[in-house]
């Protein structure tokens, strides 16, 4: 027993149990048949989107929160939760008003709101190379991606902190994106921001640039309650003796998420099930965090706190973003959704599960051939699993056309993406374990 359990067993963390432990406990359900089956898979997917959005502490997180600990505890495992507290993201008022005309958009956090009324100043382009340009007005940003490229994110958030610093009184950026809608950036739970951000999808960037021309002064306005918000990991553990096999989730996100979170989380609930008709001498332990989109906020947490040792982990698989998400062909009037899988993904692995992976991915692109285990290229969730030294670990990232915008729904995937993936997952699962 490492520290980790051994605070948990002792009731010191902040946990707060879902149902207690105890031989009052209803008998575990028997798993229904082939737990992979795409059809099955994807009617998860459908009813996490339709828990709504996914905000962290928002009540579709809370209710995906408790469908995992209905779902998990009735099949016998052990059940806990833990605490994940978060700013709140939501906003009662995100919009841009020039002259008569008004840009509805999302206020990127950090929140800083606009007094009430809002904020009017006139508008500026921003120019890295005029960055006096933005001084005492609102800039506009707009950064172009690569045609089949996702959202610069990280471009925007570096030029928004360096308009603050030439004196902008707020940002609006203008994103470019496969869609055309807004793409929300993640944030790091602590991080502060001078001035109120919005963010418009660059499907209005003509428009704005029409409205500006009639009317170059703008109100910018962003209410909200502010605060924070605390949503909750659920932890799902089984069994006695031996090491532990884990499989890892996140479950929250900015909107609905079909593509980005819904096949790791419908392969996760399949996946448990699948696990107790196998007969391996391990301890299973299955993850959903929330938190994600506050730079895996939740995750981290977990892994201070709860996680088992690697010396005492036989596997980590992390089942992260956009892995089984669907292709969309990028056409002059717009997304061609294709039956085919998102490309833009990514598999790593350690070196004793890369023959595995290669041989249970036969065929399926890019997933097939995992990048060798490097933390310097590691991203997302699996990132952590890496630095803290697990010594047999795989883990999925990626993005995919909807990614972090308001249309990732359900349909942003397939049964016939999902079910290979996750058959092979458990492919390589045994494979790893008949080792033991």
């Amino acid at each position: 027993m490492n520290r980790r359990e051994l605070i948990f067993t002792a009731g010191a963390l902040a946990l707060s149990a879902c149902g207690p432990s105890s031989p009052a406990m209803p008998p575990p359900e028997t798993p229904a048949a082939d737990p992979f089956a795409g059809d099955r898979l994807m009617a998860d997917v459908e009813a996490y989107v339709n828990f709504g959005t996914h905000r962290t502490g928002s009540p579709g997180d809370v209710a995906t929160t408790d469908w995992f600990a209905e779902h998990w505890r009735k099949l016998g495992y052990d059940v806990a939760h833990m605490d994940v507290t978060c700013p709140n993201a939501d906003t009662t008022a995100a919009r841009l008003r020039i002259g008569e005309t008004t840009f509805e958009g999302f206020a990127q956090p950090p929140l800083v709101f606009t007094a009430p009324g809002g904020l009017s100043a006139p508008l500026a382009w921003w120019n890295a190379d005029r960055p006096a340009d933005v001084q005492r007005r609102i800039a506009l940003i707009h950064i172009p991606r690569q045609p089949g490229g996702l959202s610069l994110g990280n471009d925007y958030r570096e030029a928004a902190r360096r308009a603050a610093a030439a004196g902008a009184v707020g940002v609006v950026m203008v994103m470019a994106s496969p869609s055309g809608e807004i793409v929300a950036i993640n944030t790091p739970v602590g991080m502060t921001m001078d001035i109120p951000v919005l963010q418009v999808g660059e499907k209005e960037k003509s428009r704005l640039e029409a409205a500006m021309a009639a009317a170059p002064r703008a109100t910018l306005t962003i209410e909200g309650p502010g605060g924070e918000r605390t949503g909750r990991n659920t932890i799902a553990r089984r069994g006695e003796a031996g090491p532990w096999v884990i499989i890892s989730t996140p479950q929250s996100g900015w909107f609905t998420c079909g593509g980005e979170r819904g096949p790791g989380i419908a392969m996760s609930r399949a996946l448990s099930e699948w696990a107790l008709t196998t007969k391996f001498p391990v301890r299973w332990l299955f993850v959903a965090t929330s938190g994600h989109e506050w730079v895996d906020h939740g995750a981290h947490l977990f892994h201070e706190q709860e996680a088992p040792g690697p010396e005492e982990t036989a596997l980590w698989y992390h089942l992260g973003a956009s892995f089984g998400a669907r292709a969309y062909q990028e056409t002059p009037t717009g997304l061609v959704a294709q039956e085919t899988p998102n490309l833009v993904r990514a598999h790593m692995a350690t070196p004793d599960l890369v023959p595995l992976i290669e041989a249970a991915f036969a065929g399926q692109p890019v997933i097939d051939t995992p990048m060798p285990a490097d933390l310097s290229k590691a991203l997302g969730e699996y990132r952590l699993v890496l630095e803290e030294g697990y010594p047999s670990a795989a883990g999925f990232w990626g993005g995919n056309a909807h990614f972090h915008t308001p249309i990732d729904t359900a349909a942003s995937t397939t049964p016939a993406i999902m079910e290979p993936i996750v058959r092979a997952v458990a492919r390589v699962i045994e494979g790893k374990l008949a080792r033991i």
